[in-house]
């Protein structure tokens, strides 16, 4: 089970990493070369797409895991089955915004903007992503996601070179996600069969199974974009601008963090089928991975938020510092929600994350309204905070009344704690007295704190892998 792991969250983390890394040097070209105004109407029309993304996925890519996770050989009828009904759900989701964007868009620099951008939504469909997962093979996965993103980036930097050239960027965009379908496409057709399996009984069973993913994917879409879109009416595209390129900085971390729990939630799955026994240690052993990764980040986050967003970004992005801070703590509830959420899918108690995520969304939803308002882009950030701590804690509850142990070691959480507070002072005192790189300061702060606190905390990870 750990070299399963541990295989596919070091392939998918170096695939992911890659990946990011791309992206981010393609974010920090494109908002400097567009501004916030041009980069903010990005953001919120890719907000408004992600409305019509949720019934081109209707939540067929976690059923495609669990199928795959569960059949692994013997998984391409039921592969073939939710390949198709994806086909047909993009087409229909696709018009359905060309319709919306005829009738309510009455700026056509916008209404085009829609329609290229849009287009991802047929491209996603064909992409095996979710199969690839189930099966556990994230090396092909991080390949195919490398090579996308390469192309991508390379094309924004030989054609994107004012706001002139705005729309140019979805169909760069959309070339390098086919690029990636056709990659993984071959490389599933190698091993299976894969053909269109579309009748009116098939997609009535799958979509009866997506069902309840469908709705919490729609519950927990408010969190990603109903901020977004606010601020962008509210406030102008600018403030959308700010807000986006601080989100765009934590979604690196929503990255790595979605990788381990796409290394780990197969696995779950094989457990709870195989051997229910060890899901309580495997639980712990998710939750001790999140607090080591993410309790430094938000404490050098915290110190550094502000020349993190003036290295990167520029003076002209200053605006975002505050938002980018507090979204961190965002994800660092996020990253325990997520690891407690796939072990209540794990066991198939799907009905309680989808309470839980609709009482995250009216809180999300009401702290917007509130929060935005008086605070612009920071009140978005401090109401995503809100919202999955009210998450989180709706988790706890429900996971600890049907997994009934000690999840943290106070020993653990002890030796965590002092770490980066050491680090956090050692950051300061050179912050203080040297006028160095934000780089070199996160490279001192990361060393320091995986040396001081890796030599006590290695054996908790050891007893949780064994046990």
């Amino acid at each position: 089970m750990s070299k399963t792991v541990l295989g596919n969250f070091s392939a998918g983390l170096l695939g992911r990493l890659s990946t990011q890394v791309i992206s981010f040097i393609m974010v920090i070209y494109l908002a400097r070369v567009l501004g916030p105004e041009s980069y903010g109407g990005i953001s919120v029309v890719l907000a408004v797409i992600s409305y019509f993304n949720l019934l081109a996925t209707f939540g067929l890519p976690v059923v495609g895991i669990r199928e795959a996770a569960r059949m692994q050989n013997h998984c391409e009828e039921s592969i073939s089955q939710i390949f198709s009904v994806r086909i047909c759900l993009a087409i229909l989701s696709y018009f359905l915004l060309l319709t919306y964007g005829w009738f309510f868009i009455t700026d056509t620099y916008l209404f085009y903007l829609l329609l290229l951008y849009g287009l991802t939504m047929l491209s996603s469909s064909w992409l095996l992503d979710w199969a690839f997962i189930g099966m556990e093979d994230l090396r092909s996965l991080a390949a195919a996601n490398v090579m996308g993103s390469l192309c991508s980036c390379i094309f924004t930097f030989l054609l994107v070179k004012n706001a002139a050239d705005i729309f140019y960027i979805p169909v760069i965009m959309f070339t390098g996600s086919i690029l990636s379908c056709i990659f993984l496409y071959y490389l599933f057709h190698k091993v299976h069969s894969l053909h269109l399996s579309f009748t009116l009984l098939n997609c009535r069973t799958v979509l009866k199974l997506a069902m309840p993913f469908a709705i919490t994917g729609g519950v927990s879409q408010v969190y990603e974009n109903f901020d977004i879109i606010m601020l962008g009416f509210m406030f102008g595209h600018q403030e959308a601008g700010y807000y986006s390129v601080a989100y765009k900085i934590v979604l690196v971390l929503s990255g790595i963090i979605g990788i381990y729990s796409q290394s780990t939630f197969p696995v779950m799955i094989r457990l709870r089928e195989n051997n229910p026994g060890l899901m309580g240690a495997f639980l712990k052993q998710n939750i001790y991975s999140m607090l080591f990764f993410m309790l430094p980040i938000i404490t050098g986050g915290t110190i550094l938020g502000t020349n993190i967003i003036e290295t990167f970004f520029g003076e002209m992005y200053l605006g975002a510092a505050t938002s980018f801070m507090l979204l961190l703590y965002y994800i660092f509830f996020m990253a325990l929600s997520i690891t407690l959420a796939n072990w209540l899918l794990a066991v198939n108690e799907d009905k309680k994350y989808m309470d839980t995520l609709l009482v995250g969304a009216i809180m999300n939803v009401t702290a917007n309204l509130v929060l935005i308002p008086l605070w612009k882009s920071a009140g978005a950030a401090m109401a995503m905070i809100i919202a999955e701590v009210v998450v989180f804690s709706f988790l706890v509850i429900k996971v600890k009344a049907l997994q009934q142990e000690e999840w943290v070691d106070k020993k653990l959480l002890f030796i965590l704690t002092g770490s980066c507070i050491c680090m956090g002072i050692c950051i300061l005192t050179i912050q203080t007295l040297f006028q160095v790189h934000v780089g070199f300061l996160i490279f001192v702060g990361a060393a320091l704190y995986s040396g001081l606190s890796w030599p006590f905390c290695a054996k908790f990870f050891r007893r949780t892998f064994t046990e």
